[in-house]
């Protein structure tokens, strides 16, 4: 039975029983979130990134580390740091050139160096290129096997079901856990060649061949295509069955991927895992642990 939460404080102080918390909310909804964390937690012994953490524009990213290093009295080295993070390249640059995502492997190597066991991360995976992503879901993969607890907020909940603990989303004011995977029966219903959505005050019809992959959040379904959202009136279990033949799999509780997009399936770690899709966005969609074998059988992959 997924768990609610009537408020955010109810949600954090059962930081506890899970290995990571991460919600899903809007930047408003966030800055919320960070207060209450903070007023629970503090900042001694708790690493933080935010959205805003550009460190020190004139620092190259070595010399960065190295403060960091020295700041921590760090046991790890600044310099196998940068080569977890695969940041050696880079590490005569500047802070003030760097990429979003070189920006945020080198705010995951700051905290690496502090070695905390809780951190709260802002929107930890989002716009980041995918050696990024690989990069830092590993890394809290490990973490969060040593027992680090990680708290996040995220503008995606797709995002949140790959982090390595359990996902919430807001829903008229309380926080709900996003279910954990259990099988449903498919109802019975015709195929359709066509999926009607809206679009504001109009209707538009879809071919399954267009549609990349079909999201539930909020207890609504979305149709992703071309890397729009159209929200739907069916059923995760009827677009399922509507879908069936024309090489769509569900891949998760809460989410109904087209197969012929898929180019890899990606293991973050030991318990995680993530289909990419060809599509120009490359768009991430999760993949649960007990469905991969299911999809390769079906698929010979």
């Amino acid at each position: 039975m997924p768990r609610e939460y009537t408020n955010i404080e109810d949600l954090l102080q059962s930081l506890t029983i899970f290995q990571g918390i991460h919600i899903e909310c809007s930047q408003d909804e966030e800055k919320e979130i960070f207060k209450t964390f903070l007023r629970l937690y503090g900042r001694r012994g708790v690493s933080y990134i935010m959205r805003t953490d550009r460190g020190y524009d004139r620092q190259t990213v070595g010399e960065y580390l190295k403060f960091f290093e020295k700041l921590s009295a760090s046991r790890l080295s600044c310099k196998e740091t940068m080569r977890d993070f695969q940041l050696e390249d880079i590490r005569r640059k500047k802070l003030r050139e760097c990429t979003v995502s070189e920006h945020m492997r080198v705010n995951f190597a700051r905290i690496r160096l502090a070695e905390n066991r809780l951190c709260f991360l802002e929107n930890p995976i989002s716009d980041l290129d995918g050696l990024s992503q690989k990069v830092i879901l590993e890394w809290m993969g490990k973490q969060a096997e040593a027992e680090v607890k990680f708290v996040t907020t995220t503008s995606s909940l797709r995002h949140a079901l790959l982090l390595p603990g359990m996902a919430f989303y807001q829903e008229e004011g309380r926080y709900v856990q996003v279910p954990d995977e259990e099988e449903t029966a498919s109802s019975d219903g015709a195929v359709h060649k066509k999926i009607a959505a809206k679009s504001g005050s109009k209707t538009l019809l879809f071919e399954p061949k267009d549609i990349d992959f079909i999201e539930s959040l909020n207890k609504a379904n979305f149709l992703s295509v071309r890397d729009s959202s159209y929200q739907v009136g069916y059923t995760m279990d009827e677009l399922e069955e509507m879908l069936k033949d024309f090489g769509f799999f569900r891949c998760h509780r809460s989410y109904i991927v087209n197969v012929q997009k898929v180019e890899e399936i990606e293991k973050w770690t030991k318990n995680s895992y993530s289909l990419r899709l060809n599509n120009p966005q490359h768009s991430q969609v999760p993949l649960a642990k007990g469905r991969v074998a299911q999809m390769r059988k079906t698929y010979n992959w």
